[in-house]
């Protein structure tokens, strides 16, 4: 009996496994990534809720102070006023 010790030097592998191996190996790096991703920003808050009227509008969580349409310690600005330059 002829036992041969080496080691052959090329391995042969068919299209379609080796597809199927690239694919397998992208999703189980997907899915580790993501996994991590979600426990490392995860700040254990939960989402804020949105009050809706009967109507279906948002309402606001601070009043407008005396129907003049500011906020409560804000300047008023210039009808054309867009913001910051």
């Amino acid at each position: 009996m002829n036992v041969s010790t080496t080691i052959p030097t090329t391995v042969q592998i068919r299209r379609g496994h080796l597809i199927g191996l690239i694919v397998a190996a992208a999703a189980l790096a997907a899915a580790i990534t993501w996994l991590v991703v979600s426990f490392a920003f995860d700040s254990g808050a939960t989402q804020a809720q949105q009050t809706t009227s009967p109507g279906g509008a948002v309402t606001p969580a601070a009043v407008t102070s005396a129907g003049t349409g500011e906020w409560p310690g804000q300047p008023p600005y210039p009808p054309d006023f867009r913001g910051m330059p």
